[in-house]
């Protein structure tokens, strides 16, 4: 085809080099390829432009895999070039997910630093099949303008790409936030900071000890009480968890340096927090070391939730199911009081029971039950936790709940574990069975209760038994523990000796 020469205004000549258009005698257009383009009486193109359904094909081709609309379109190279990255990624993608569990693959990735990584790789293969859908439509051997159902058609396209990438940056940046409130530093403050990681922390194959506490932060309180306190020892030889709840009205319990601290251990964290110069680890740091002392073991690690957290944690996971041996009612139960449900006593009868928070709550709270005690209470405490265990490492569960389980984690719950062990503690949790789980409740004849003048109805540690029951339930890493029978109820207690 020759190029035609344009006169120009003042004699000048320009080159042409358009295809040439022939015009029908009906007033179509004909492209170079002889397809013909519709127009509306105003000039406009009207449904269909020329190759529109192939090029939208192609579109949609490297929207599904990069590369594969350049395929549809003759460009080989080009094609190679998207395709092969896409394809390799995809198959780390899926070998990934094949090979862990979904708790295993979400501990993975609670790393601030890795969410990070994974949400600039999120922008980078969005930018990638962007890249190839647009290429695949505008490509050379169209015309340069497609008709509106062309326009259309890549719309659509761009919709459902960019809609995934969006979701995953909104629920990455969720993530990374959540995850960076939950593993806190040392210098966070309030009540139970400034607690460091110690210095030696256990090796892989060591015994891994975690403090959980459960704070009551309700309204009316003068002081923060640490009511729920147990720790969680991890064997990642024997792939075992023992659990043992720690009484809350302990009095008297030794703490690191020789010292005792006369009031009740639930009291300590607040009291530490308001002594820096006496505690200047903090209240938690406090807690640890006096939990340490008194069990005769090292407490590595803490995770505090609060009562209202654990209420936002459990509806996040759409509740737990937990099964009620006795039938219980507890007439003194009145709920959380501002903000929840207010109920005038509370119960359950025997036999599996789904809850939601506030239940779940009154479940682990309640002790006022004709033959209950803190001593029952701690033994409930210890099932909600097992029954949130059972519901996040449940097949899909995790993933599903995702969004809202984020929200409630970052909001209440803290926690000093490194994020570099928790692939291999989702692993054992995710892998062990209910007969790996072995638990106690400190109760009589270990604690003995005690009427002490000044802080009412008590309980006394026993420290040579204590320990013996620790040295059963948390051995060596490798052999089997020992859940210890002790009693779930103590002695009324008795005046002072």
């Amino acid at each position: 085809m020759h190029a035609r020469r344009v006169r120009q205004p003042g004699g000048s000549t320009r080159a042409d080099r358009r295809p040439t258009r022939l015009v029908s005698a009906s007033g179509r257009r004909r492209a170079a390829d002889g397809s013909t383009i519709r127009r509306s009486p105003t000039g406009d193109a009207r449904l269909w432009g020329p190759g529109d359904l192939r090029r939208i094909l192609a579109a949609g081709a490297s929207a599904i895999l990069p590369g594969s609309g350049q395929l549809v379109n003759g460009r080989l190279r080009l094609a190679r070039w998207l395709a092969v990255p896409a394809l390799l990624l995809v198959a780390v993608v899926v070998l990934v997910v094949a090979s862990r569990s979904p708790a295993r693959l979400f501990a993975s990735i609670v790393s601030p630093t890795v969410m990070g990584v994974l949400l600039t790789l999120n922008l980078i293969i969005f930018a990638w099949r962007l890249f190839a859908v647009l290429h695949a439509f505008f490509d050379g051997r169209y015309e340069p303008r497609s008709g509106r159902a062309g326009a259309a058609g890549l719309t659509l396209i761009l919709v459902a790409v960019a809609l995934p990438h969006g979701v995953a940056n909104v629920w990455g940046s969720a993530a990374q936030a959540a995850f960076a409130d939950v593993f806190v530093a040392a210098e966070r403050t309030g009540p139970g900071a400034n607690v460091a990681s110690v210095e030696n922390e256990p090796g892989h194959e060591e015994r891994l000890n975690v403090l959980i506490v459960g704070v009551d932060t309700l309204a009316g309180r003068t002081e923060t009480l640490t009511d729920t306190m147990m720790v969680v020892s991890v064997d990642p030889v024997g792939e075992t968890v023992s659990m043992l709840s720690v009484p809350r009205d302990l009095v008297r319990v030794p703490l690191d340096g020789g010292d005792v601290f006369g009031p009740k251990l639930n009291s300590l964290m607040s009291y530490a927090d308001r002594h820096p110069e006496r505690f200047p680890g903090g209240g938690l740091r406090a807690l640890e070391d006096a939990v340490g002392e008194l069990l005769g073991i090292r407490i590595h690690y803490y995770a505090r939730i609060d009562f209202l957290g654990f209420v936002k944690v459990v509806d996040a996971v759409g509740g737990i199911d937990v099964t009620v041996k006795k039938t219980f009612y507890d007439p003194k139960y009145d709920g959380l009081g501002v903000n929840a449900p207010k109920v005038h006593g509370w119960g359950l009868t025997a036999g599996v029971h789904h809850l939601f928070g506030y239940e779940a709550l009154a479940y682990a709270r309640s002790r006022y039950a004709p033959g209950d005690s803190d001593f029952t209470r701690a033994t409930r405490q210890q099932e909600v936790l097992l029954a949130l265990r059972q519901r996040l490492t449940a097949s899909g569960s995790l993933l599903t709940n995702l969004p809202g389980l984020l929200a409630a984690f970052g909001e209440v719950v803290r926690t000093d574990l490194p994020t570099d062990r928790l692939p291999d503690l989702a692993a054992i949790a995710d892998e062990m069975g209910s007969d790996a789980i072995h638990r106690a409740v400190l109760g009589h004849p270990m604690v003995m209760p005690f009427k002490d003048p000044a802080y009412g109805s008590s309980q006394l540690p026993d420290l040579d038994a204590i320990r013996d029951v620790v040295r059963q339930l948390f051995p060596p890493p490798g052999q089997t523990p020992v859940s210890p029978s002790i009693p779930a109820r103590s002695p009324s207690p008795t005046a002072a000796p």
